[in-house]
């Protein structure tokens, strides 16, 4: 092998660890709200509710036995999208995860699924992500072992601002009573 082919490889080589940490660093700076209220920037009440959550479990009418589901339904912020929670990419966006707290009267079949999720290729991130811009609905199977009382868990994930790139991580609480 010659000396240019060595240093091709070893350059090649560096590469294939720096890129990683260099897309990374970018979709981190993406996170950090800016400080001034530059165009295209969100209104201040519009970072704080990006995403409005509501939680429901149907049908309410439902007894030991059955088979419920429990819906999830997000109004967004217009101008803001909501990550799906059906895609998996080493860097980039975090999709929305659901935690349910143990719940001896109910349980869950499958994983969440998302409802009509839009799709989009970004090939800086090396493959595709699912999304929802004005509306998100995710439904989780359940059968109801003994009378339900109340649903509750965590819901996590990311927003953006499409118009600047501005992006926020939350996690929020949730409960229902059937």
């Amino acid at each position: 092998m010659g000396t240019r082919q060595q240093i091709a490889i070893t350059a090649m080589n560096k590469m294939r660890t720096f890129l990683p940490t260099l897309l990374a660093a970018v979709w981190a700076t993406s996170l950090v709200a800016a400080d001034s209220p530059a165009g295209g920037s969100p209104s201040a009440a519009a970072e704080a509710a990006a995403v409005s959550w509501q939680v429901a479990v149907v049908p309410a009418e439902a007894k030991p036995g059955d088979d419920v589901e429990v819906v999830f339904t997000a109004a967004i912020t217009p101008g803001w999208i909501l990550y799906s929670s059906d895609f998996k990419l080493e860097l980039g966006p975090l999709p929305t995860k659901f935690i349910f707290d143990t719940n001896p009267s109910l349980a869950l079949v499958g994983g969440i699924q998302p409802v009509k999720p839009l799709w989009k290729t970004d090939r800086s991130l090396g493959g595709k992500y699912s999304y929802f811009s004005t509306h998100a609905e995710f439904r989780q199977k359940a059968r109801l072992v003994a009378p339900l009382e109340n649903v509750s868990g965590r819901i996590s994930g990311q927003t953006c601002f499409e118009e600047n790139g501005l992006c926020k991580l939350f996690r929020e609480t949730f409960s229902t009573r059937l």
